[in-house]
């Protein structure tokens, strides 16, 4: 059942991100306002959540698909600042800026070496056909 709550949730959340992106979308900015919307709009409602909701909400279910389905799906980045400011609250201070830090540095250098692969692949497959 935990799946399935999940699996609904995601499909809300990833409908909204959609229709969030369509409304803010702008060509002529150059400022990625839609995406920083979701981010910030996510964590905001994960960080309501994570305090109101989950002392109010006795369903189990309900819960998972909310969070990690609905939130969860609407945004990443709200869990990423979640899970910092959790560590923070913890004292766990080194922890938390390494953690900030190496997921900011890994992901930019994941996002360049797979475009930098999509590229490779994709100029072979064009030089093949």
């Amino acid at each position: 059942m935990k799946i399935l709550a999940v699996a609904f949730g995601g499909i809300v959340g990833a409908l909204l991100r959609f229709w969030c992106g369509l409304f803010l979308f702008n060509p002529q900015a150059s400022f990625p306002f839609p995406t920083f919307f979701v981010n910030v709009i996510g964590s905001f409602i994960l960080g309501w959540f994570v305090v109101f909701g989950v002392n109010r909400i006795k369903n189990n279910n309900l819960i998972i698909a909310l969070q990690t389905g609905v939130i969860g799906s609407f945004t990443t980045f709200s869990t990423f600042n979640t899970e910092i400011l959790l560590l923070v609250e913890d004292q766990l201070y080194t922890m938390a800026f390494l953690y900030f830090s190496a997921s900011a540095v890994t992901g930019v250098i994941a996002i360049y070496l797979g475009m930098k692969v999509g590229s490779i692949y994709y100029g072979k497959a064009g030089a093949e056909q």
